[in-house]
Formats: C-alpha cells, structure tokens, sequence
C-alpha cells in the first residue's frame, strides 16, 4: 500500500511523525499499518506479533528494527503501550497529541485472558479517591485493570 493510501489513522500518524521532525521510514510504515489494522479488528497485539505481521507484509523489515520502530513510536506518542497481566505489552495507535489524556483503558480477564476497551472515565472515581486519601496519581492507559468477565464469571 502506498503511503498516499494509507487509512485516516496511520495518515494521522504519520503528519505526527513529520511535524515532530522524524523520518517516516519503510519500517515505521509497515508497524503502523500492522498496528492499525490491529486495533481496528480489537487485537492488541505484542511486539513480538507485531514483528511477526511485519515480516509477513515486509519480509526486508529485521525483526530487531520493529522492536526499535516500537520504542521509538511510542516515545513521539504516535504509539502507546499497555502492560497486561502476565508481563505482555500490547501497543495501540494513538489518535491524540501525545500530551492529552489517553483514549481509552483496558480491562483483562485473568481467566480467559480477553482484553477489553473501555472509556478511560470508566476509573474516574477511583482516581479521586486515590489522590484524596493516598496522593497518588494513577496512570489508567499504561496498564490493564485485571478482573473477571460476564462469561468466565457465568461459566464458574
């Protein structure tokens, strides 16, 4: 795919890249369409099936190069990234300036294991109560909040 054909977010994305002053190399495209293409069919993908999606659609693409691509998008804000139970990383495509809030939090099933979106105002009480009681600031698009879901919790 061309990069004039690229979908509303990786463009975004890329605009991003640009006025931030980086390059908008074969790699970054690839992970970025890899990733995007992700979110929109609700994956939440690690690096390391990232890398592998890369290969396929760009077998010149080293592996080592996506990790580094990874880290480096999600320093510009073009990616961000979720720690999930288990020690994974998921990355998601940001829509936002990097500065904003996140666009939305994650929910995992310690049982199945699922990952859910949800609005980022969902652990708005929660936040409250931890800075007034605690003084403590949570971050709620850095990592998943760990719970059961409807169906692990009817099949139990």
């Amino acid at each position: 795919m061309s990069p004039s054909a690229e979908s509303p977010r990786v463009a975004g994305a890329v605009s991003r890249l640009r006025s931030a002053g980086e390059r908008v190399t074969p790699a970054r495209y690839a992970v970025l369409r890899v990733v995007d293409a992700a979110d929109l069919a609700d994956e939440h993908l690690t690096a390391e099936q990232i890398g592998a999606r890369v290969a396929d659609a760009e077998p010149s693409v080293h592996r080592a190069t996506v990790y580094r691509t990874l880290t480096s998008l999600v320093e510009t804000g073009v990616l961000s990234h979720v720690h999930l139970g288990g020690s994974a990383t998921v990355y998601h495509l940001t829509e936002r300036a990097p500065a904003d809030e996140h666009d939305h939090a994650h929910v995992q099933c310690h049982v199945c294991g699922r990952v859910f979106d949800v609005a980022p105002d969902v652990f708005d009480g929660v936040a409250r109560r931890l800075l007034d009681e605690v003084g403590f600031v949570i971050d709620t698009g850095h990592a998943a909040l760990l719970g059961t879901c409807r169906e692990c919790t009817s099949d139990a």
